[in-house]
């Protein structure tokens, strides 16, 4: 796990994960890749998977668990893709 986002407008993780579902094409589409996103409503868990990366965010009951894996192209980048994540989901929880 590379980040850890705690919710702070709403707190049903349900609801967390719905914000999100809507807000995630419009994060991947900003960083103009494209990307096959898969979403578990049971497990409130989403997955984006992309040509050099792979990006999964898990609602738990208090707090956005998000992972990202780059390939070797796209290391370089992490830092800045993870603050656009975590920028983008905190508008939403």
């Amino acid at each position: 796990m590379d980040l850890k986002i705690p919710y702070t407008n709403i707190t049903d993780k349900k609801a967390a994960y719905n914000k999100a579902c809507e807000l995630i094409p419009e994060v991947i589409a900003k960083f103009g890749v494209k990307a096959q996103v898969e979403k578990s409503d049971a497990d409130c868990k989403m997955s984006a998977k992309g040509s050099g990366f792979e990006a999964k965010i898990h609602f738990t009951d208090e707090e956005a668990q998000v992972s990202v894996d780059l390939g070797f192209m796209l290391k370089p980048f992490k830092s800045k893709i993870l603050e656009t994540i975590e920028h983008q989901i905190k508008k939403v929880v």
